[in-house]
């Protein structure tokens, strides 16, 4: 009896298995490129992507970790993202290299540094005036006291409302004028004959309406806080702001 021809077997995976090794490393190509072009901050949320994309593919287990951007593996990666960031980093103007008008002081320097501290509370005013109270000159008493022997640089801010009267029907031709009347009106108690406070110890600044305690305050009760002045001392010296005095001559 003749034996059947037996038909070898084809060698090698079948063909399909060639088509859906390369729709997997496809897919494997696309879920890499969402994971990069995406922006995971929390590791936490990377780890779970990354379970998702494991579990998609049939892999189970697995005793490492993809490294974060936190791990110090991916320090080419910051380093990297840290360029991108120069790159788009608008340039300062002390970065610019442009040159300027040369002044007699070419050089830049800090002018009169020192830290402020407010003393007392606020002094406020009634609505478009300038005029110090008696409350308000009590008030100052503590203030007086506690400054009176030093020989710090202080710092009278005058404020006003936004809604005060000022213009035609006012004393004063603008908040600007009002807010440094306020400012003025302290300086001059303070460097009176009955207080004894030297004028070079003082600067006055007007503020108008642009630094209000209460944003949105449109009767005079809740006006009243932005209706005021302040006073600071500055950590600097009176002394240090003097200019030395030229010695010898020709």
């Amino acid at each position: 009896m003749a034996k059947k021809r037996q038909k070898a077997a084809a060698a090698g995976a079948p063909e399909w298995m060639v088509t859906y090794g390369d729709m997997v490393t496809l897919l494997l190509c696309f879920f890499v490129l969402i994971v990069s072009f995406s922006e995971i901050k929390r590791e936490d949320e990377f780890q779970a992507v990354v379970e998702e994309i494991k579990k998609a593919f049939g892999m189970k287990g697995g005793g490492g970790k993809i490294p974060t951007p936190d791990d110090p593996e991916l320090s080419l990666i910051e380093k990297l993202e840290y360029l991108e960031l120069k790159k788009d980093k608008q340039p300062s103007p002390q970065e610019v290299n442009d040159p300027a008008i040369e002044g007699e002081t070419p050089t830049v320097k800090t002018i009169r540094p020192g830290e402020l501290y407010a003393v007392g509370g606020p002094i406020v005013f009634e609505p478009g005036s300038a005029e110090l109270s008696e409350a308000s000159r009590v008030q100052l008493g503590p203030v007086i006291e506690e400054i009176k022997g030093a020989n710090n640089l202080i710092l009278i801010k005058g404020h006003t409302a936004r809604l005060e009267i000022a213009g035609r029907h006012s004393d004063y031709k603008d908040l600007w004028e009002l807010s440094f009347a306020r400012s003025k009106a302290i300086f001059d108690y303070l460097t009176s004959e009955d207080v004894g406070l030297r004028s070079e110890r003082f600067k006055l600044i007007s503020a108008a309406d642009k630094e209000p305690l209460i944003e949105r305050a449109y009767s005079l009760d809740d006006q009243q806080p932005n209706r005021r002045a302040e006073l600071m001392v500055s950590a600097s010296i009176v002394d240090d702001y003097s200019q030395p005095t030229a010695v010898g001559g020709p």
